[in-house]
């Protein structure tokens, strides 16, 4: 799906506005480039600017951007404009630079998180998580790659981000159902999805950060596939008896037994001390 036919290389100016420095990465949508704010509002500031230039890729990041610039977060991704060039059929969306990255390379790097540091990303996303919730939204595809960092002072602010597939509670068709294999709740494959079906994919996520894999995985994709659809998790092992007690709530089959709702989920941590 992505089209490379518009690549922009290291010192191109971008609309006028965008000096290129580096390519961040590419996708479906297309590429994310980091970019110097040359003249205007932005001059001197670093961004990130994603470029997309295919149809799907359009018409992802421009429900992305319509839903984005409602949202003010501080553990929510900052849009700050978006601009659609009709002449070109090219969209281009300018965010906060997230300086450290994606969390997925982030705990591939550090060869997993201590328990401490993995209830960090926890809270902090699901304080992002919560604010969805509470204006009536299910994220739907949260996975270590839609979880990025940024530096502030001597610590790291995790936010949440990719908001493609976002949902409102109540309009979802089977049809509609999409996420990714790993962090995908078991209700979701029956063609139902709740706001406790983002807490599974967080637990999905919490338990990434400790142990560098998915609950599910194997190398077969098809029992993968089989593990995820019928709830069959890793027994976690080597971590505190509450940090288990925690994951097997969030990873519970049936979605009525576990967290309603992130607010919900942020008041067990907060009373069981894990924050």
């Amino acid at each position: 799906m992505e089209d490379l036919s518009h690549q922009f290389k290291e010192g191109d100016i971008i609309l006028g506005y965008y000096e290129v420095l580096s390519v961040i990465g590419r996708g479906d949508f297309g590429i994310v480039y980091r970019v110097r704010g040359v003249r205007g509002r932005y001059r001197g500031k670093i961004l990130a600017l994603k470029v997309a230039s295919n149809p799907y890729g359009v018409e992802y990041l421009w429900k992305e951007a319509q839903t984005l610039i409602l949202f003010n977060h501080p553990n929510i991704i900052s849009l700050q404009s978006y601009l659609y060039k009709k002449d070109r059929g090219e969209l281009y969306v300018l965010y906060e630079l997230m300086d450290v990255g994606d969390l997925k390379e982030y705990v591939l790097s550090k060869g997993g998180l201590s328990e401490k540091e993995a209830l960090k990303v926890l809270w902090n996303i699901t304080n992002g998580l919560a604010f969805l919730h509470s204006r009536g939204y299910i994220h739907s595809d949260i996975k270590p790659e839609n979880v990025f960092g940024k530096k502030v002072l001597k610590s790291i602010v995790w936010k949440l981000g990719d908001f493609g597939l976002l949902k409102i509670r109540g309009s979802v068709s089977v049809l509609d159902i999409k996420g990714t294999l790993g962090y995908i709740a078991p209700e979701v494959f029956r063609g139902e999805i709740h706001r406790s079906s983002d807490i599974y994919s967080l637990g999905c996520l919490l338990y990434f950060t400790l142990f560098q894999r998915d609950p599910f995985h194997s190398e077969d994709r098809k029992e993968k596939l089989k593990r995820n659809k019928e709830g069959l998790y890793l027994p976690p092992e080597g971590v505190s008896d509450k940090v288990r007690g925690l994951l097997e709530r969030m990873l519970e089959r049936d979605y009525k037994k576990r967290f309603r709702t992130a607010a919900e989920l942020k008041d067990y941590l907060v009373v069981e001390g894990l924050v």
